[in-house]
């Protein structure tokens, strides 16, 4: 049994360990109190028929704890990637806890991904299976994959949600049946899985994808500028509009939810009519959404709410918002490349990112994240929340982690503006 975990919220500081993990900080909320919803959706957006209703966090754990069951039995390498290619909503949230708990490192890939990109994004991470589910609308991601695989022989496996998949895709559903499950529990374990090296997302390079790995420990660090500044807690819910699949979109959804012990909804972006019906529950929401949708939602007197609080993604290259002030509490996160997240409240009319430390110090006094320019305007981060390791092709186990007092380079220049940050252009 995993131990609890307290929400970081609780005396701070709270610095994350290499110990703590993402699925412990699930097991301690449903140690508290297990009735409590931990993922929803609309509906409309439900690929599973286990999500077609919200998911307490006891429901959650037990889910996240049979595919993980089911993940340990494929013929694949403890510690490698395990992509997945799904939308946002329950089933990625369940899907990125089990491929952790099975020792797995989640390979997120994007949805809006055209095909060459996809293919390009599964070479570079060595990426051998990928979980996805039948249908999205008008898209097929099950057969997206398959297309994938007959062009990269190194993915050898595709599992998919939904009924309708293509001939030689894994079904999921079923195989995540009582019987099916009970199956594999009388086969036994293959040996308790391996703690998961991290999760891996991409940086879009000049001409190619670059795979990032990030511990654990370091992805929740990076979420914790974004929970202090958006007061985030167990009294909190959060609505985000942004899939889990990049450091803004993990940081600022599931991460951030299981930091503060509160529930995460996730919508599609444009699903006006059930975000305005979610916003008006008790208690107030915190909304997350990307940073150039502010004008649509401020259009739509969303940001009217005085009671609302709005987080604002922006991802660099980026000319941050100025002149714009709202009733609502607006919190802007600037992610810059996938190694900092930056995270400031609102105080004026517009961001008031600034260059500095972020958060928390950590032991040996270095903050929790500092990100500062040199003489010629280039960015360079340090800090706890920085850790991660640019994998290279063919060699995606290897993990040398720079000290968090080492100064991280970043591709990117920036301009000030009476000492905060406006412009921030790749260089």
């Amino acid at each position: 049994m995993v131990a609890p975990h307290a929400p970081l919220d609780e005396g701070r500081p709270n610095m994350p360990t290499p110990q703590l993990r993402l699925v412990r900080l699930l097991a301690g909320a449903a140690a508290r109190a297990p009735g409590r919803i931990a993922f929803s959706s609309p509906p409309t957006d439900m690929a599973t028929t286990w999500s077609s209703q919200p998911l307490t966090v006891e429901a959650a754990e037990g889910h996240v704890r049979r595919l993980a069951s089911f993940l340990q039995h494929l013929p694949l390498e403890r510690g490698g990637p395990l992509g997945i290619l799904l939308p946002n909503g329950p089933e990625a949230c369940i899907t990125i806890l089990a491929a952790l708990q099975a020792g797995y490192s989640p390979c997120l890939l994007p949805l809006g991904w055209r095909g060459d990109e996809l293919a390009a994004a599964v070479k570079a991470a060595n990426v051998p299976a990928i979980i996805t589910l039948d249908r999205l609308g008008e898209v097929r991601p099950a057969e997206l994959a398959c297309a994938t695989a007959a062009n990269y022989l190194g993915l050898r496996f595709i599992c998919s949600y939904g009924s309708d998949i293509p001939d030689g895709v894994i079904g999921l559903d079923a195989a995540l049946e009582d019987q099916v499950v009970r199956e594999f529990e009388e086969l036994g374990p293959i040996g308790p899985p391996a703690p998961s090296p991290g999760l891996i997302t991409f940086e879009r390079g000049p001409q190619a994808f670059v795979p990032i790995l990030r511990p654990e420990a370091t992805l929740i660090a990076a979420s914790l500028p974004l929970v202090f500044a958006a007061r985030l807690g167990s009294d909190s819910r959060i609505i985000s509009l942004l899939p889990p699949d990049d450091l803004g979109g993990l940081a600022s959804g599931l991460v951030a939810a299981l930091s503060a012990d509160c529930p995460l909804t996730m919508q599609a972006l444009f699903d006006g009519d059930a975000l305005v019906r979610d916003l008006a529950l008790d208690p107030p929401a915190t909304l997350v959404a990307p940073g150039w949708i502010e004008d649509l939602l401020a259009e739509a007197g969303l940001l009217d709410q005085a009671e609302l609080t709005c987080v604002l993604v922006h991802k660099a290259p980026v000319e941050l918002p100025r002149g714009k002030q709202h009733a609502a509490r607006v919190v802007d996160v600037l992610t810059i490349s996938e190694m900092a997240l930056l995270a400031v409240a609102r105080a004026g009319a517009g961001s008031m990112l600034k260059l500095g430390p972020f958060g928390a110090l950590a032991p040996g006094g270095v903050p929790l994240l500092e990100v500062v320019a040199d003489e010629n305007g280039m960015l360079k981060a340090r800090g706890a929340a920085t850790g991660c390791t640019v994998l290279g092709a063919g060699d995606p186990q290897s993990v040398a982690h720079a000290p968090d007092g080492e100064w991280r380079e970043l591709p990117y220049g920036v301009s000030l503006e009476d000492g905060l940050l406006r412009t921030i252009e790749p260089r």
